[in-house]
């Protein structure tokens, strides 16, 4: 039994060196300079009191020193594309009102802004939505211009291979004729011609 509690005894000891072993203490020296160390700075040699010693003062912890969780800042996004076509003064405003929470202003602040954004500027952006539409109607009907004119040159393309494909065919099985008469020979050439001239 009296072994038992020496065993139980010993266990403690060693977890409360190891505890002792993981805790840093923040020193100053009296010359200001702040160290680490892993034991307690009023058990320094020539120590007179708990948490001093001989020109050396201990800190406990501070708060200072522990994570503090800090909120991302507001996102201001981007800028919209309708602003290009609004006037200056409205676009100067849409942009304060964008960033207005970011810059720190209340939320009775930025109602306030957007009623007054709302009554000067209201019809103007309408305006610009309006112009920002009809761009974007127009770089459609561009692209699906580009994209039909692209396709029909393909079909073009392809239709004078397969042409060109059957005019090949029947000029080698003319000229693998050796009874060909006079006329048919200067058909012959005349259809080489126009292979050369379409085809190559």
């Amino acid at each position: 039994m009296d072994g038992m509690k020496w065993m139980a005894a010993g266990a403690l000891a060693l977890a409360a060196v190891g505890a002792q072993a993981q805790m840093q203490y923040n020193c100053r020296t009296s010359n200001g300079t702040i160290y680490q160390s892993t034991q307690p700075c009023g058990s320094l040699p020539g120590s007179t009191t708990t948490g001093r010693s001989s020109g050396v003062t201990y800190y406990g912890p501070s708060d200072n020193d522990r994570p503090r969780y800090q909120p991302p800042p507001p996102s201001i996004g981007e800028a919209p594309p309708h602003l290009k076509y609004m006037s200056g003064r409205c676009a100067s405003l849409h942009d304060a009102m964008r960033t207005a929470r970011a810059r720190g202003l209340t939320s009775d602040t930025i109602s306030e802004m957007r009623r007054n954004y709302q009554a000067e500027c209201g019809e103007n952006e309408r305006e610009a939505y309006t112009m920002l539409s009809q761009e974007r109607g127009d770089q459609y009907r561009a692209k699906h211009a580009d994209q039909q004119a692209e396709r029909q040159v393909k079909e073009r393309t392809a239709l004078q291979q397969q042409q060109c494909g059957e005019s090949k065919r029947i000029l080698i099985t003319k000229r693998a004729r050796t009874d060909l008469t006079e006329g048919e020979k200067a058909e012959l050439k005349r259809f080489e011609d126009n292979y050369r001239e379409r085809c190559s």
